[in-house]
């Protein structure tokens, strides 16, 4: 990888997220991890990353999905490609999808946990434009 790209995971989730960074930066990624959309947002205005990946249910059942239709909606942001990473169907029994909900799911992907990491590091690098 010529230049380290930037992942910023937004997941209340403290051992997913520390475990997520492991394999991403073993795979040359610098990442940043907050815990809460708050946090996550002051981390994107301060230094755009290249990819969010982001989980749904934290403080609020709707925290990701809001966060997510700000990012889309705002100029600055709206390019920066947006994966969910979440348990929400378990949690919840509702299934999403880019594709079907579109209006109301504004992320580039969305993965149900728990993601293989063959399968998350693919996405991640189809997402951030290092795919073979």
């Amino acid at each position: 990888m010529s230049e380290e790209k930037r992942i910023l995971i937004i997941d209340d989730d403290e051992d997913y997220g520390i475990a997520l960074a492991i394999v991403l930066e073993n795979n040359g990624y610098k990442v940043e991890h907050a815990m809460n959309i708050r946090d996550g947002r002051a981390a994107i205005d301060r230094m755009p990353p290249d990819l969010i990946i982001l989980d749904v249910m934290m403080d609020k059942h709707t925290d990701g999905f809001e966060l997510c239709s700000d990012l889309k909606n705002d100029e600055a942001c709206r390019l920066i490609p947006v994966m969910m990473v979440t348990a929400v169907t378990e949690k919840t029994g509702f299934k999403f999808s880019p594709e079907t909900d579109g209006e109301y799911l504004e992320a580039d992907d969305y993965v149900s946990k728990p993601v293989p990491v063959a399968e998350l590091l693919s996405r991640v690098n189809k997402l951030i434009g290092t795919a073979d």
